[in-house]
């Protein structure tokens, strides 16, 4: 009797764990080859100068659709910022043509160090000033941490083509295989939609 009930135990923690893994799965929501899940962040949102003044408005996913995206999304902290600097330094040696590539940065205003918020959204506002193309995005509530389920504390890449499929999602540094990957990916949409031929 015993045997049997040891048995049924182990079948009932088998069929248990593969529903977390299967639950695990589905509720990953970026992968390549799917849709990014639309994102909608209307607490603080995207960074706007007008007349020397900030403001925000509501920023949404899909505002960048037509054209490839590199949408990445951070605590804000200084230490995560790093994490990506060797890609932004990659894109910008890249000289992709102006107004090709939408290049989206999101920091996660609920996932700073304590007391710092006032400095992080004056640093946005400071790289908005020296970029003003560049799309900066404050999220108050850490709404796409939950949404898209990032790790926190860290920073997370993902790379959109022009139909708004995910090509590449990555959490953490790129190494340069990865970075020389999503150079090459962006420069073929460019030059796909420069000759106006089909992908």
């Amino acid at each position: 009797m015993r045997d049997v009930a040891e048995q049924c135990l182990r079948l009932l923690l088998g069929v248990s764990l593969l529903l977390a893994l299967s639950t695990a799965q589905a509720n990953a929501p970026l992968a390549a080859g799917q849709p990014l899940p639309p994102l909608l962040i209307e607490d603080q949102g995207e960074l706007l100068l007008e007349n020397g003044r900030r403001h925000f408005q509501p920023w949404h996913s899909d505002s960048g659709l037509g054209q490839p995206q590199v949408i990445q999304y951070m605590a804000a902290r200084i230490s995560t910022s790093k994490l990506n600097e060797p890609l932004t330094d990659a894109l910008q040696a890249a000289g992709f043509p102006p107004g090709q590539l939408r290049v989206t940065t999101i920091l996660n205003l609920a996932d700073a160090a304590w007391g710092t918020r006032g400095f992080v959204l004056g640093e946005l506002e400071s790289n908005k000033k020296k970029h003003p193309d560049a799309v900066l995005v404050a999220d108050e509530a850490g709404a796409g941490l939950s949404h898209w389920q990032l790790a926190e504390k860290n920073s997370a890449i993902a790379v959109i083509a022009p139909d708004g499929a995910i090509a590449l999602f990555h959490e953490g540094p790129l190494d340069k295989a990865g970075i020389d990957q999503v150079l090459t990916m962006i420069q073929g949409w460019i030059d796909t939609q420069q000759t106006g031929s089909l992908p």
